[in-house]
């Protein structure tokens, strides 16, 4: 997940999502210019942080009952799958921040889910109605990158 803003503290963004941030920086903070030019500063905040898209605590072991065994090989199955992951475990997340999301977004910030996918790994993929109105509601970009093609 990326987020752009004008001038939120990225702690405040992994405080909020429960993510520790993979990369960050503060509007203001100084940086380096490449080929030792003098210093700048940021002109935003920005933030990527990994959203883990395996929910698998979403299996739950049942009784011995060979049909709830069943289930929960299928269940095992489909949440491999790349529909199956964005549509649970992104909508939950987008659910559980739409305040945090929405507020970032009214503040002129920019909240971006990059998907990478492997295209040996996924022959298909779709994004149902629901995920795509949660994403819309929160005013997420989705990103899909296909590695490997």
């Amino acid at each position: 997940m990326r987020i752009r803003h004008p001038s939120i503290d990225p702690a405040e963004i992994s405080r909020e999502l429960n993510i520790e941030a993979e990369h960050s920086f503060r509007a203001g903070a100084p940086r380096r210019l490449r080929g030792g030019g003098s210093e700048s500063v940021y002109a935003e905040s920005y933030w990527i942080g990994v959203l883990d898209l395996t929910e698998r605590s979403l299996i739950v072991a049942l009784a011995d009952d060979p049909r709830s065994k069943h289930a929960h090989e299928r269940l095992a199955e489909a949440i491999e799958t790349l529909s199956w992951a964005i549509s649970v475990s992104a909508t939950r997340f987008c659910r559980t921040h739409t305040g945090f999301l929405r507020r970032l977004r009214s503040e002129g910030g920019e909240c971006t889910l990059l998907v990478t996918i492997s295209a040996g790994e996924v022959a298909s993929f779709s994004l149902p109605p629901e995920a795509s109105r949660i994403f819309g509601d929160v005013g997420m970009t989705v990103e899909f990158e296909l590695a490997g093609s």
